[in-house]
Protein backbone atom coordinates (compact mmCIF):
# COMPACT_ATOMS: atom_id res chain seq x y z
CA UNK A 1 0.00 0.00 0.00
CA UNK A 2 1.34 3.64 -0.77
CA UNK A 3 1.41 6.12 1.59
CA UNK A 4 -2.16 7.79 -0.12
CA UNK A 5 -3.73 5.02 0.54
CA UNK A 6 -2.93 4.21 3.99
CA UNK A 7 -3.88 8.46 4.91
CA UNK A 8 -7.12 7.84 3.19
CA UNK A 9 -8.44 4.96 5.01
CA UNK A 10 -7.04 5.77 8.46
CA UNK A 11 -9.46 6.43 11.18
CA UNK A 12 -10.39 10.35 11.45
CA UNK A 13 -9.17 12.25 14.74
CA UNK A 14 -11.62 13.71 16.61
CA UNK A 15 -10.19 17.12 18.19
CA UNK A 16 -11.23 17.40 21.78
CA UNK A 17 -12.41 20.64 22.27
CA UNK A 18 -11.13 22.50 25.75
CA UNK A 19 -14.87 23.32 27.00
CA UNK A 20 -15.94 19.55 26.95
CA UNK A 21 -13.96 19.27 30.15
CA UNK A 22 -16.80 21.78 31.66
CA UNK A 23 -19.74 19.94 30.33
CA UNK A 24 -21.90 18.08 32.67
CA UNK A 25 -21.85 14.77 32.51
CA UNK A 26 -24.69 13.57 30.22
CA UNK A 27 -24.37 16.22 28.17
CA UNK A 28 -23.66 15.67 24.51
CA UNK A 29 -21.05 17.41 22.80
CA UNK A 30 -23.10 18.22 19.78
CA UNK A 31 -26.72 17.55 18.79
CA UNK A 32 -28.65 16.63 15.50
CA UNK A 33 -31.00 19.57 14.28
CA UNK A 34 -33.49 19.87 11.96
CA UNK A 35 -32.05 22.02 8.73
CA UNK A 36 -34.83 24.83 8.52
CA UNK A 37 -35.07 28.24 8.10
CA UNK A 38 -35.69 30.49 11.40
CA UNK A 39 -39.32 31.34 10.03
CA UNK A 40 -40.09 27.59 9.14
CA UNK A 41 -38.64 27.07 13.09
CA UNK A 42 -41.24 29.57 14.42
CA UNK A 43 -44.08 28.39 12.66
CA UNK A 44 -43.25 24.96 13.62
CA UNK A 45 -43.38 26.43 17.01
CA UNK A 46 -46.35 28.09 16.67
CA UNK A 47 -47.89 24.72 15.06
CA UNK A 48 -46.51 22.87 18.07
CA UNK A 49 -47.80 25.03 21.18
CA UNK A 50 -50.22 27.07 19.47
CA UNK A 51 -51.75 28.12 23.50
CA UNK A 52 -48.40 28.71 25.17
CA UNK A 53 -47.28 31.87 26.05
CA UNK A 54 -44.81 33.32 23.30
CA UNK A 55 -44.75 36.56 24.60
CA UNK A 56 -45.50 38.73 27.85
CA UNK A 57 -45.38 42.99 27.35
CA UNK A 58 -46.98 45.16 30.40
CA UNK A 59 -49.50 42.44 31.96
CA UNK A 60 -51.04 41.65 27.88
CA UNK A 61 -49.98 37.94 26.98
CA UNK A 62 -49.61 36.68 23.56
CA UNK A 63 -50.05 33.05 22.36
CA UNK A 64 -48.07 31.21 19.86
CA UNK A 65 -50.78 31.19 17.83
CA UNK A 66 -51.80 35.01 18.12
CA UNK A 67 -47.97 36.23 17.33
CA UNK A 68 -48.07 33.47 14.50
CA UNK A 69 -50.97 35.31 13.00
CA UNK A 70 -49.83 38.86 13.30
CA UNK A 71 -46.74 37.64 11.76
CA UNK A 72 -48.48 36.37 8.85
CA UNK A 73 -50.47 39.31 8.56
CA UNK A 74 -47.25 41.65 8.47
CA UNK A 75 -45.30 39.44 6.15
CA UNK A 76 -48.24 39.74 3.92
CA UNK A 77 -48.47 43.63 4.48
CA UNK A 78 -44.56 43.68 3.18
CA UNK A 79 -45.15 41.70 0.59
CA UNK A 80 -48.31 43.69 -0.73
CA UNK A 81 -45.65 47.11 -0.56
CA UNK A 82 -43.47 45.17 -2.53
CA UNK A 83 -40.66 43.23 -0.12
CA UNK A 84 -39.85 40.07 -1.88
CA UNK A 85 -36.72 37.70 -1.49
CA UNK A 86 -33.69 39.29 -0.82
CA UNK A 87 -35.00 42.74 0.13
CA UNK A 88 -33.68 44.65 2.77
CA UNK A 89 -36.12 45.40 5.59
CA UNK A 90 -34.64 47.77 8.66
CA UNK A 91 -36.04 47.67 11.86
CA UNK A 92 -35.75 50.65 14.23
CA UNK A 93 -37.73 49.67 17.09
CA UNK A 94 -36.95 49.02 20.75
CA UNK A 95 -37.94 45.99 22.92
CA UNK A 96 -41.43 45.78 21.71
CA UNK A 97 -44.00 42.93 20.61
CA UNK A 98 -43.69 45.05 17.68
CA UNK A 99 -40.31 44.04 17.17
CA UNK A 100 -40.72 40.22 17.19
CA UNK A 101 -43.78 40.60 15.17
CA UNK A 102 -41.40 42.79 12.19
CA UNK A 103 -38.62 40.37 12.66
CA UNK A 104 -40.10 36.90 11.99
CA UNK A 105 -42.91 38.58 9.44
CA UNK A 106 -40.10 40.27 7.49
CA UNK A 107 -37.90 37.15 7.20
CA UNK A 108 -41.20 35.20 6.70
CA UNK A 109 -41.70 37.63 3.32
CA UNK A 110 -38.50 36.55 2.78
CA UNK A 111 -36.27 39.77 3.13
CA UNK A 112 -33.16 39.73 4.44
CA UNK A 113 -33.28 41.65 8.11
CA UNK A 114 -31.04 44.72 9.15
CA UNK A 115 -31.69 45.56 12.96
CA UNK A 116 -30.83 48.79 13.93
CA UNK A 117 -30.73 50.25 17.53
CA UNK A 118 -33.19 53.04 18.51
CA UNK A 119 -30.53 54.92 20.32
CA UNK A 120 -28.45 55.66 16.98
CA UNK A 121 -27.40 58.91 16.75
CA UNK A 122 -28.89 60.12 13.17
CA UNK A 123 -25.33 60.04 11.78
CA UNK A 124 -25.27 56.19 12.48
CA UNK A 125 -28.77 55.14 11.52
CA UNK A 126 -27.90 57.06 7.90
CA UNK A 127 -24.54 54.91 7.58
CA UNK A 128 -26.41 51.96 8.58
CA UNK A 129 -29.12 52.14 6.32
CA UNK A 130 -26.80 53.50 3.43
CA UNK A 131 -24.74 50.92 4.06
CA UNK A 132 -26.78 47.56 4.24
CA UNK A 133 -29.05 49.41 1.22
CA UNK A 134 -32.19 48.99 3.08
CA UNK A 135 -35.52 49.31 1.37
CA UNK A 136 -38.02 49.54 3.98
CA UNK A 137 -37.60 50.71 7.27
CA UNK A 138 -40.25 49.38 10.56
CA UNK A 139 -40.02 52.14 12.74
CA UNK A 140 -42.18 53.84 15.71
CA UNK A 141 -44.11 57.14 14.57
CA UNK A 142 -42.22 59.18 17.56
CA UNK A 143 -38.83 57.71 16.54
CA UNK A 144 -39.35 59.07 12.84
CA UNK A 145 -38.42 62.44 11.82
CA UNK A 146 -41.04 64.68 11.97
Amino acid sequence: MDQKTTQKNAPKKTVEKPWYGSYLKGVPHSIAYKKITLPEAFHATVKEFPNHHALTYMGKVITFKELGNLVDRFAAALAAMGVKKGSRVATLLPNVPQMVIAYYGAMTAGAALVLNNPLYTDRELEHQLNDSESEYLVTLDLLAPG
